[in-house]
């Protein structure tokens, strides 16, 4: 029996649509309102809307498309979206380059000045050529050249590789790159190189990736992206639930999908970044050191570890200190003999990014003899959110799954932060409904600040009780039996043509998340003996952190009543905290040092976790809100 529709789920951009059997991939974007390029109008010839199928069935490939893709390139799955048409519910994942306008990504973070103490150096190395009475090895030369420091110096084979060649063309004369006492790599020594540094936050929705300047700390380019794995599930446990599915894929899981899938992506940004710099003397080369941050299954995949025991109570990772790894063993394209520096995790689903976003936020109070005793709460925002409390200098943290639903995931006319999607939302008293879209676009949907303020600004507006019930008080408010929607955006203003509305069952996805984490915030106050009020500060990170109104999630009661000016929203704290570590060795050690001291507390087990959820779900009074 042939359906006569099918859903089409449009990665990374998180928007849905129904289109008919005989309506092309093309076709359901464009009604969708999600931009993909199509220079030839949609006739195969551009070969510019090139896509990826990751679950579904879509029509033969036609001409256009065999002679388009290479036989690789055909078997992980790549059309022209203008040839393909669905014969079943469909994943499609759109590459960055096939998409005419990119999303909004939080890259920024607030930083205060560096600390340089880098655990990669060079030093500039004469090496005495070789002659007829003098026949030693290329590396003995180099070992005698360095001397004292060859002691106990460990060369990489890449490096052995290299040696020889570079002596020859440089005149004997190389820049030798260490880590700590390993040498890592050899580069000409005229010019001086520059050395740059990887720092990337890794999240389950979103990539952020910069080069830094090891010498000088300065950021010399910054790129950010979608997480490709989005296409393979929203949240971590969908991931996880890919990889337990799919047998053949845990055999090697430094060969797996979601493996492959991250590193081609960073390599990505890396080029980007590089063609960024535009400096015909700054190549991978001269990438020699990185940080990578992320939540514990992030990590793991990133490392090429298992990650299956995190789907399975209780939740265990495969290694929690820190680790180093070779930059070849897992195909990231810097110097090869680069060691890839993967900070310590703390729990199953609290990782080395929340330990990276402590250092700029919770740390300066924490090892400050005049703040350490200072109540402050951090929050870094996300699928997965943590939330850490600093009081009488100690450090508790938890872990929420608040899910995709901020990212767009499960709202009907959810999108993420692109151009088009509604970011802000106002009901002026007289209730007309007020919006402001990324980019000044015509709006097509809802990114999550957008979701948060139309429920918000409803409930302020006695559209919807306590409960998310709907009220039927508003000329744009359908009910029709159990069918409640409110139309936000007309359809004549849309830039689909259709109406753009919030459900009873979107409110009741945002209850489901910021129940979640106001339980979190709760548990970690009652732990301490504290009341909301009682903080000095309230710290919000995260890239959805960076762009929500507070006051619209203390309304909803996501957040608790807190003065505005004891509110902070610190952008990519996790990022800055993966630079710090980058540029400091001392910054390292207090990763690991605040890693094992953190007082870890799992709410799934935690004996008011249910109760306090339930009572989150509510909005509050609306005396108790800001």
């Amino acid at each position: 029996m042939t359906s006569d529709r099918f859903t089409i789920h449009l990665q990374p951009i998180g928007r849905r649509i129904q289109i008919r059997p005989d309506q092309s991939i093309l076709e359901a974007a464009q009604l969708a309102g999600v931009e993909i390029n199509s220079v030839c109008g949609g006739v195969g010839l551009c070969e510019a809307c090139r896509v990826r199928v990751i679950k579904g069935q879509l029509s033969d490939p036609t001409l256009d498309e065999q002679n388009a893709f290479s036989t690789d390139e055909v078997r992980q799955g790549f059309r022209l979206a203008c040839q393909a048409y669905p014969q079943s519910d469909v994943v499609i994942d759109i590459p960055p380059e096939s998409l005419s306008t990119p999303q909004r990504l939080q890259l920024e973070s607030q930083q205060k000045s560096q600390e340089l103490d880098p655990v990669v150096r060079q030093s500039t190395v004469e090496i005495q050529p070789p002659s007829i009475e003098d026949l030693r090895s290329d590396v003995t030369r180099l070992r005698a050249a360095l001397q004292p420091e060859a002691g106990n110096l460990e060369l990489d084979y890449c490096v052995i590789q290299k040696l020889p060649g570079l002596c020859r063309s440089s005149g004997w004369k190389i820049q030798a790159i260490f880590h700590q006492s390993k040498l890592i790599q050899i580069l000409p020594a005229t010019p001086r190189p520059r050395i740059l540094g990887l720092a990337v936050d890794i999240g389950t929705t979103k990539v952020a990736a910069y080069f830094v300047d090891i010498e000088s700390g300065g950021i010399l380019a910054q790129a950010g992206s979608m997480n490709p794995q989005i296409a393979f599930g929203e949240d971590v446990i969908s991931r996880i639930s890919y990889l337990i599915n799919h047998p053949d894929q845990r055999k090697h899981p430094n060969q797996n999908l979601l493996h492959q899938r991250i590193i081609e992506g960073l390599n990505k940004l890396i080029d980007k970044m590089l063609s960024e710099i535009a400096d015909p003397l700054i190549s991978h080369e001269n990438i020699v050191d990185a940080v990578v941050v992320g939540n514990t299954a992030m990590h793991h995949l990133f490392a090429g570890l298992p990650v299956e025991q995190l789907g399975i109570s209780p939740y265990v990772p495969a290694v929690s200190e820190a680790l180093y790894i070779p930059a070849k063993d897992i195909g990231l394209a810097i110097a090869p003999a680069a060691l890839v520096y993967l900070p310590p995790n703390i729990a199953g689903y609290v990782g080395a990014d929340h330990v990276a976003m402590l250092l700029p936020t919770i740390y300066p109070y924490y090892s400050d003899s005049d703040k350490k005793h200072s109540k402050v709460m951090a929050i870094d925002i996300g699928t997965n959110t943590e939330i850490s409390l600093l009081n009488n200098g100690k450090i508790t943290s938890c872990s929420c799954a608040s899910g995709p639903a901020f990212e767009g995931a499960h709202i009907q006319f959810g999108m993420r932060a692109a151009p088009g999607a509604i970011e802000k939302i106002q009901i002026t008293p007289e209730k007309k409904i007020l919006y402001k879209t990324i980019g000044d676009q015509e709006p097509v949907g809802l990114c999550g600040s957008g979701i948060l303020d139309a429920i918000a600004e409803m409930y302020s507006a006695n559209l919807i009780d306590s409960k998310g019930m709907f009220l039927n008080n508003h000329p744009n408010m359908h009910i029709e039996g159990r069918n409640m929607e409110f139309v936000l955006v007309p359809a004549e203003e849309s830039g689909h043509h259709q109406e753009i509305v919030l459900t009873r069952r979107d409110v009741n996805e945002i209850q489901l998340a910021k129940g979640a984490i106001r339980a979190g915030i709760n548990i970690l106050l009652a732990e301490a003996g504290l009341m909301a009020q009682d903080l000095d500060a309230f710290i919000i990170a995260g890239a959805f952190g960076t762009y929500i109104d507070i006051r619209s999630a203390m309304k909803i009661g996501m957040f608790p009543f807190v003065p505005l000016e004891r509110c902070h929203q610190v952008g990519n704290a996790a990022g800055a905290g993966a630079r710090q570590m980058l540029l400091s060795k001392r910054y390292r050690q207090i990763a690991s040092e605040l890693a094992n001291q953190i007082h870890y507390i799992e709410l799934s087990n935690h004996p008011k976790f249910a109760d306090e959820f339930s009572k989150s779900l509510f909005f509050p009074a609306k005396e108790l809100s800001i």
